[in-house]
């Protein structure tokens, strides 16, 4: 299938019924309207092409599960993307959107949003009504501050905001019942933010390469049930001498060559 051009391509899958199409790599700039009639595909792949305007011939794939927009030149999405009713993947990473669109809180099914590299300087309030969503990465932005309603995601197991312009985190963070890994490296943070000490899920947390300076001893009780509690390339460096048995909480600088958690599509 490599071979074939796009309208090949999108003959075969429409004659044949296939469920899944992937047209990624192809330097489009526009999609083709013809893949609005690939009403029965339940995969679309259009990422590393050079998508400039939004393809709102998706929005008439209604069984759409998993869409992958990655590095095109995408601004903007469909304002109405909410309609992709049983979309559970999404992924957007390295466009320029800047932000996402409120009608993003409508994907009810939604597991995974990949949307790093993209200049957010946001997150959309109605994240908060994404109530089955399991891992969202957003690094690589420009966000300063994270909606309280991000607490709202009861089901929300992996967070990536490194590399933001974050210095705290809501009080409603807590409540974030399954959160197992959260990435906050490269950030503004002076402080380890209290509600990230009060959640019992929590395993990794990792906060390398920002501007702490210390961490407080009440706080550790909170973080003592955590595999690991990267605190690395921060000014705090030096052990207290009372910190016994803490072995899980690092300091100090990163001497390992370490692979940063991504998305696949991310390069």
């Amino acid at each position: 299938m490599e071979t074939m051009d796009v309208d090949e391509l999108l003959t075969e899958c429409q004659s044949k019924g296939f469920d899944w199409l992937n047209i990624s790599n192809r330097e489009l700039v526009v999609l083709p309207v013809a893949v609005s009639k690939l009403t029965h595909l339940k995969r679309l792949l259009l990422n590393d092409n050079h998508l400039l305007l939004p393809p709102s011939e998706i929005l008439d794939l209604e069984k759409l599960e998993e869409l992958v927009l990655d590095g095109n030149r995408l601004t903007v999405l469909p304002s109405t993307i909410g309609s992709l009713k049983h979309l559970t993947f999404l992924g957007v990473n390295r466009n320029p959107l800047t932000f996402l669109p409120e009608a993003l809180g409508d994907l009810a099914e939604l597991r995974e949003l990949w949307a790093a590299a993209c200049g957010l300087v946001s997150l959309p309030r109605s994240i908060g009504r994404l109530g089955q969503l399991r891992k969202l990465g957003a690094h690589n932005n420009s966000i300063s501050a994270v909606p309280s309603e991000l607490g709202l995601l009861s089901r929300l197991r992996w967070l990536n905001l490194a590399g933001n312009h974050l210095q705290d985190l809501p009080e409603d963070m807590n409540q974030l019942e399954s959160l197992v890994f959260l990435n906050l490296d490269r950030n503004y943070f002076l402080h380890v933010p209290r509600p990230l000490s009060d959640m019992a899920s929590l395993h990794v947390l990792s906060m390398k390469s920002n501007q702490i300076t210390s961490l407080a001893d009440d706080m550790i009780l909170g973080f003592s049930r955590m595999t690991k509690l990267d605190l690395r390339e921060n000014p705090f460096r030096d052990r207290p001498k009372h910190w016994k048995g803490l072995d899980f909480i690092l300091l100090g600088d990163v001497k390992e060559v370490e692979v940063t958690d991504t998305h696949k599509t991310v390069s």
